[in-house]
């Protein structure tokens, strides 16, 4: 055990004070004759043994308190409890989080300026010689090489937000490694964090007997925060000309309530709705916006509001996309001109190629968003597994089975549509009681699966059309076939509406946006790559560019991103020189929640893995103090020397009172 401020033994002079009391007893005796003298010489000697004992538990009480009092005064501490600030043999490691959180108001600036601050403060406390790492959410490999005091200041005013949070688990490995590859045994890190609860993550760090942690919360004045967290559309199939509406949903992750705060829904750089909103404090509300798409293509939209300091969730970007035209593909091995290419073959919003089964193209495949097989029996199982695929990438699959276990001849009709579904909200209305539905003279029995959604019934209660979900995209099954000795389904007045919304849907495969460092690989089934071309990804305002890492599988090309792009907002991929599909890309919203660790909350988390905590400190503990001082006030002993005084104290009175 050590002590901060020795020089307060001095003060243990004072234990001459009762000392002097006890030794020299200035108290007057009053004469008082007595007749029976003989008695009072026994009582007075037993008196004398017990006043004298008294006395000296007395005074080895009063000195015990005075004592116990200095040496609390004294700061004591346990010297490995503090930072060696003389070695050369050890690393020190300063992470800086400069996730978007550390933009939150602090008392001074901002909370990631504050740590900056206190980070060069910090390296003032080392020797000149001591080597140093700068780690951030980015993990920086020119920031992560044993730097001097100078490289490290250099590299800390060049620092700025990067907005990708780092779970707290990742980082200690990464230090861990760090120490190893450039060969020190002992290492310190500084972490210079808010400590958000939804980031602060040990489970599963490895131990190392030589890493040691210094956590240095940092955290704003007012914990409030509104975020944008999320938007989806009403429907999800886009048309031009056609309203949609699209759902915002927005967070208040502060205490008080907000009223009539202000939205605005943004399309291709003017405002196409306003509306305002009500939320209570932690608590969500959602809002509905309508608009209408006036173009085919890729649309850059916004949903904004405005909400101080934390401003980068205030955004959200995404984009709508309708296709020029839709590509439709049928497996047809007839020679005479199929019902499907009656629908689609004439009009220009489609573009229909019909195959034969045993010829298929898997690269045409994979570019359609509506694939009808006309009948099952030519399928086999190579050609079923590529449909299937096709239907996880977002394409819509619509099988007319011919074959299955049971096959049930009697005639019946279509007795029940299920037109308070969404895939019919568009198409009918309102269906009569005695309305003249398709009539089925032959079909298979189909067998739902529990994921399976039932469209249409026959009167004999069989399914007569299912949906099911795939992946990204849709799979339709009809009992019957388009052949007349099967149904009249072909020749029925809902035969066109439902081939429509089959492919509509199909064609809604695009995204609305992407999560930066979530969203790290994407596939894109109808990209017209064959190897030569040259793929950029491109900001829409020309400040980046790069040449993402791609490869090609099942003739789907895959792109990967390991965190290039540099921020939020709408980026352009191009194929050569022409712009192909254009995404919204926004950060991360776990940032947006503002519930953070107290100082006891880490140091017991820290704990619990074994992981060595040397100690919790503020930002400003190294700008005005030494820092092994710094260190030292950390140590709790001197409340135990207060509490001995105490007991002391309470140990007098008592012997004073009781002690008769």
């Amino acid at each position: 055990m050590t002590f901060l401020y020795p020089s307060m033994f001095w003060a243990l002079t004072a234990l001459a004070i009762p000392i002097a009391v006890h030794l020299f007893n200035f108290r007057r005796h009053k004469l008082v004759y007595f007749s029976n003298t003989a008695l009072l010489k026994t009582i007075q000697q037993e008196n004398a043994k017990t006043k004298k004992l008294k006395y000296l538990v007395v005074l080895g009480l009063r000195c015990l308190f005075i004592a116990a009092l200095v040496l609390a005064f004294a700061f004591p501490y346990k010297p490995d409890a503090a930072v060696s600030i003389d070695t050369e043999e050890g690393l020190v490691g300063v992470y800086l989080d400069n996730s978007m959180s550390m933009k939150a108001q602090s008392s001074k600036t901002t909370l990631l300026e504050d740590a900056r601050e206190s980070a060069k403060s910090l390296l003032e406390q080392f020797s000149p010689s001591t080597r140093y790492v700068l780690m951030t959410n980015s993990f920086e490999v020119q920031n992560e090489y044993p730097m001097n005091r100078d490289e490290m200041l250099d590299q800390l005013d060049r620092m700025n937000l990067d907005g990708h949070p780092v779970k707290m688990n990742a980082l200690l490995d990464r230090f861990g490694m760090l120490k190893k590859l450039h060969g020190f045994d002992q290492a310190t890190l500084f972490v210079y964090s808010d400590f958000q609860k939804n980031q602060f993550d040990l489970a599963g760090v490895q131990q190392d007997s030589g890493l040691r942690v210094v956590a240095v919360p940092i955290q704003a004045e007012v914990q409030s925060n509104i975020s944008i967290d999320s938007v989806w559309l009403d429907s999800p199939v886009l048309q031009v000309g056609l309203a949609n509406d699209l759902h915002v949903k927005i967070t208040n992750h502060g205490e008080k309530e907000v009223k009539g705060l202000p939205v605005n829904l943004n399309m291709e750089g003017r405002n196409a709705a306003s509306a305002t909103v009500d939320v209570e404090g932690k608590a969500s509300s959602e809002l509905a916006m309508q608009f209408v798409l006036e173009t085919a293509g890729d649309t850059r939209c916004s949903v904004s509001l405005v909400d101080f300091p934390i401003t980068f969730d205030d955004t959200y970007q995404f984009v709508l996309s309708t296709r020029p035209t839709l590509k439709v593909v049928e497996l047809n091995g007839k020679e005479s001109r199929s019902a499907v290419s009656m629908v689609f073959a004439d009009d220009p919003q489609f573009d229909f190629v019909s195959m034969e089964p045993s010829r298929f193209d898997l690269n045409g495949l994979s570019q359609a968003q509506l694939i009808v097989v006309d009948e099952m029996s030519a399928i086999n199982a190579t050609l079923r597994q590529a449909l299937l695929e096709d239907a996880s990438d977002g394409a819509s699959v619509v099988f007319f089975h011919d074959e299955g276990k049971t096959v049930d001849t009697n005639t019946v009709s279509v007795s029940d549509v299920a037109v308070r579904h969404e895939f019919f909200s568009d198409m009918i209305l309102d269906l009569p009681q005695q309305a003249d539905l398709p009539q089925v003279k032959q079909h298979v029995r189909l067998l739902p699966a529990s994921n399976t959604t039932v469209l249409m019934h026959l009167d004999n209660g069989d399914p007569m059309l299912t949906m099911r979900p795939m992946g990204k995209g849709l799979v339709f099954d009809f009992a019957t076939t388009l052949d007349a000795q099967w149904s009249t389904l072909a020749d029925h007045s809902l035969f066109v509406p439902l081939m429509l919304k089959m492919a509509l849907l199909g064609g809604g495969v695009s995204r609305l946006s992407y999560t930066l460092g979530v969203d790290q690989s994407l596939v894109f089934g109808d990209l017209p790559f064959e190897g030569l071309e040259q793929l950029r990804i491109k900001k829409g305002d020309g400040s980046f560019e790069m040449m993402p890492a791609h490869e090609v599988r099942n003739n789907r090309v895959c792109l990967f991103f390991q965190d290039d792009l540099p921020e939020s907002g709408c980026y352009e991929l191009m194929m050569n020189d022409s712009v192909y599909h254009v995404m919204a890309w926004n950060d991360s919203r776990l940032e947006s929640q503002m519930d953070c660790f107290d100082k006891e909350a880490i140091g017991k988390a820290f704990k619990e893995t074994g992981i060595e905590l040397m100690a919790v400190l503020d930002v400003d503990d190294f700008a005005g103090h030494d820092l092994m001082q710094a260190m030292a006030r950390q140590s709790s002993l001197w409340k135990w020397f207060v509490l001995l005084a105490l007991l002391a104290l309470a140990g007098e009175v008592a012997v004073l009172r009781f002690w008769k």
